[in-house]
């Protein structure tokens, strides 16, 4: 049978861009554009490429080792065993081009076409799109709103678990809404996990940055160690998004899995890279200590002036906001972002963050400097108060 023009399944399933709307709106304003819509930092890292003693050429330019450079490999597993509590063995250690592609080989590795995962949601955007690029079916389970709501964890789970049912994806602290996991929460998704015999995907980049209650990471959880992918990132932890370096730990089994993936896509994350990261891990704690005493006070300050409902998140970086009262009509959240991108501000759809969320949106209060976000929150409301709640 002919194949071409036709494409993949799996590419057909993958959405669109939603900012591409937004984008026309924010062409007619012609003043600053204030980019609250993307999880990123205001603030300098903690380690430039520039300071760093590189002694060779080999250091920049040949191919780094591809599970990754040897002595970050040796400080992240005893960050994780440490830290994270999570018996990791060396070879149970990954080096990816940061959290997504550690997502995607994990989700490649223990998942077949038709497999189906159980997404928490509200859930990281791409973790969808990723299971749809593998033929893997997401299932969203809206999960961390009921919990904040009093509901019980192991009532919300109850319906989630179906015969196809392969995996579940946690993020916790939660993006977007900040939700941090407690204990028993954890441990009933444990328990469901154990008992249908299901992997466990542990979103976990936002570990650094928790205000109310303690990270703990699911993996340290009884039986949870060889069942379990936990994956992080140095995007988040000190702000090195642009280096693209993340991780994967897990058990040693499945981690060389996610090393064949990971070698079958990019190969190996770039040595450079690697060294500002294990350089940021060993002289970066009084940057975590600053910037997650200014985020906190940050996230104080915004949900005060902020017109638009929202919980106030334990962790993470983001608001997420609650539109409902300015759409009642299904979608209709799309056209109040797009006014507010007529003012000059782009803020992240909810509806990628699960579908029962269309009516909400994100807001990264770190991603610009105090002042910008001042004005980017007088922007939105001034927007909101022009719109008729209820219209």
């Amino acid at each position: 049978m002919s194949r071409h023009p036709r494409l993949s399944a799996a590419a057909d399933a993958l959405p669109a861009s939603l900012f591409a709307r937004l984008y026309e709106r924010l062409a007619r304003f012609s003043g600053d554009v204030i980019p609250l819509q993307i999880g990123d930092t205001f603030l300098p890292p903690p380690v430039r490429l520039p300071e760093l003693p590189f002694t060779g050429d080999r250091e920049l330019y040949a191919y780094a080792p591809p599970q990754g450079w040897a002595p970050l490999v040796d400080r992240l597993v005893d960050k994780v065993r440490t830290r994270n509590r999570i018996p990791v063995a060396h070879d149970g250690v990954q080096i990816t081009c940061g959290a997504t592609h550690a997502l995607s080989c994990a989700v490649g590795a223990l998942l077949d076409p038709g497999d189906e995962i159980v997404l928490l949601t509200p859930h990281w955007p791409l973790i969808r799109g990723i299971a749809q690029s593998r033929s893997v079916i997401p299932v969203e389970v809206p999960f961390t709103q009921p919990v904040l709501a009093g509901e019980d964890p192991a009532d919300v789970l109850r319906h989630a678990i179906r015969p196809r049912t392969a995996a579940i994806y946690l993020c916790s602290p939660n993006n977007p809404d900040g939700l941090v996991l407690d204990e028993h929460t954890l441990g009933v998704i444990a328990e469901v996990a154990q008992r249908h015999d299901l992997w466990v995907l542990a979103d976990e980049v936002y570990e650094d940055y928790v205000y109310e209650g303690a990270h703990r990471s699911i993996a340290s959880l009884p039986g949870m160690a060889e069942r379990t992918i936990t994956v992080y990132s140095f995007s988040k932890s000190y702000g090195q998004a642009g280096m693209r370096v993340g991780y994967a730990v897990g058990p040693s089994l499945a981690m060389a899995a996610v090393r064949k993936m990971a070698n079958h896509s990019v190969y190996n994350v770039p040595q450079a890279m690697q060294q500002a990261a294990l350089a940021a891990l060993d002289r970066g704690a009084p940057f975590l200590a600053e910037a997650r005493a200014r985020y906190q006070q940050t996230r104080d300050r915004v949900r005060a002036a902020i017109t638009a409902p929202c919980v106030l998140p334990q962790g993470s970086t983001y608001l997420f906001l609650d539109l409902s009262a300015w759409c009642p009509e299904p979608d209709c959240s799309m056209g109040v972002l797009e006014e507010i991108a007529e003012a000059g501000v782009l803020l992240a759809p909810g509806a990628p963050f699960g579908e029962a969320y269309a009516k909400w949106a994100r807001l990264c209060f770190t991603a610009v400097d105090p002042a910008r976000l001042d004005d980017g929150i007088a922007r939105v409301n001034a927007v909101l108060a022009r719109i008729p709640r209820g219209r």
